[in-house]
């Protein structure tokens, strides 16, 4: 094979993998090439609706059990990981969890709604 031919089937290897490990991807409609002669129809981009990096954030959220007709406001903090909430911790230093709750996607506002057991449910949004 000559450079060239290795040299394009490189950069198309490049661009699957990329594209493989992405959340999400655009694909361009156009079949015009870029600087390295890849038609950009094969080029991916990477995007996210997420705002919030790893960590600890107070949020306002609003606790609700079907089962028992409880509901109530509270400021807490809440974990995010992978842009997703994934702890809920109280002020006396319990908490729910991953064992506890479902992981839910935040959108780009910060806001997502946590299903608990037993019929509980966290409406949460971030406060910014």
């Amino acid at each position: 094979m000559c450079a060239k031919t290795i040299k394009t089937a490189l950069l198309l290897l490049c661009c699957f993998l990329i594209s493989c490990g992405s959340k999400t991807t655009t694909e361009t409609e156009d079949n015009t090439a870029n600087e390295d002669n890849v038609p950009t129809s094969f080029v991916t981009t990477e995007t996210s609706e997420c705002n919030f990096e790893d960590g600890t954030y107070p949020a306002t959220v609003d606790y609700n059990n079907s089962q028992t007709g409880h509901s109530a406001t509270y400021t807490l903090d809440v974990e995010v990981e992978n842009c997703q909430i994934i702890q809920i911790n109280f002020p006396n230093g319990g908490y729910v969890d991953e064992d506890h709750i479902t992981a839910a996607d935040i959108d780009e506002n910060g806001n997502t709604s946590v299903e608990g057991e037993d019929g509980k449910r966290y409406e949460v949004r971030i406060d910014n």
